[in-house]
């Protein structure tokens, strides 16, 4: 491990950064543009942009730009990656109703209960799940333990301030209503540690899966909705918890954001297969101006493999 050291960069207006960004090698043809630019998205956001087209030796950055390297490149990179993060919250979106919708009706129906989730024998427990911690986080989230007349009880969905004005027993609202409050990433928990594997197998099922793949593949949902939400760079980024593989899909070893488009994409066909999605991801993915292979796709750099 490299020693560590102080710190010492310095701030830099924007005409100095404009000139640095020149003097390792970068084309850029409109100044004040570029100025505005550095204004709106800020140096350290775009230099990460800016990776993709910067020259490497023997692994390392060189400190300078690939020849014929442009700033309207990198921008149009920029602004790529964010349409595409747009059209994953999307898509994310309208999965997470399905899959919610699909555990909350499958384990109702198979447990006879509303309130399944309240019986600690239907999860297995490890350092990353407590059925205490599902508890707390299904009071957190529907503001059970809210004051009356507090801002936080104002907070609350009008349908659980209902229930829990009308309802003293069960404690918590049913299932169906807990699955408007909790996250994708809270129900790719609950999916994860049931103990049961019937049960997984009667969710999957629903969606032509085997059980681990849609547990996988959950987690990766989680983890793009909240990389996209928080506005995170997908362009030119190796990603981490790369998709089980599976059959269905040309999932690739190297993850890239190629892989998440690989897994939405099948969900949106299980749930509406009349979407449109992909079409309007390639009409984005088009835009590109530089190498599509910055985003994982094949090197024909076509959406069609799907």
């Amino acid at each position: 491990m490299p020693e560590k050291r102080t710190f010492q960069k310095k701030p830099q207006d924007f005409q100095q950064l404009i000139e640095r960004m020149k003097s390792k090698g970068l084309h850029v043809s409109d100044e004040a543009k570029a100025e505005r630019l550095l204004r709106d998205v800020g140096y350290y956001r775009l230099s990460g942009y800016g990776l993709a087209f910067e020259q490497y030796q023997n692994g390392r950055r060189s400190g300078r730009f690939k020849a014929g390297a442009r700033l309207d490149d990198i921008v149009n990179a920029y602004h790529v990656d964010r349409k595409l993060r747009l059209l994953i919250l999307g898509a994310v979106e309208r999965i997470e109703v399905a899959v919610r919708g699909i555990i909350c009706h499958q384990l109702s129906l198979k447990h006879n209960s509303a309130h399944w989730f309240m019986d600690a024998r239907l999860f297995r427990e490890s350092e990353n799940f407590r059925h205490s911690g599902l508890l707390r986080e299904i009071i957190r989230s529907t503001g059970k333990n809210a004051e009356p007349g507090s801002e936080k009880e104002s907070l609350r969905e009008v349908f659980i301030h209902h229930y829990y004005a009308t309802y003293d027993s069960p404690e918590y609202p049913p299932s169906w209503m807990i699955a408007e409050v909790l996250s994708i990433g809270s129900w790719s928990k609950v999916f994860q540690h049931l103990s049961a594997s019937s049960d997984k197998k009667l969710i999957s099922s629903q969606l032509d899966l085997a059980p681990l793949t849609l547990e996988s593949w959950l987690h990766c949902l989680a983890f793009i909705r909240n990389a996209s939400a928080h506005h995170s760079r997908l362009f030119a980024r190796k990603l981490p918890l790369p998709p089980k593989r599976d059959k269905k899909l040309a999932i690739r070893r190297e993850n890239y954001v190629f892989n998440f488009i690989c897994i939405i994409w099948y969900f949106l066909q299980q749930i509406e297969p009349d979407n449109t999605w992909l079409d309007e991801v390639t009409a984005v993915v088009n835009e590109l101006t530089s190498s599509h292979r910055f985003l994982g796709i094949p090197e024909h750099g076509s959406l069609s493999v799907l």
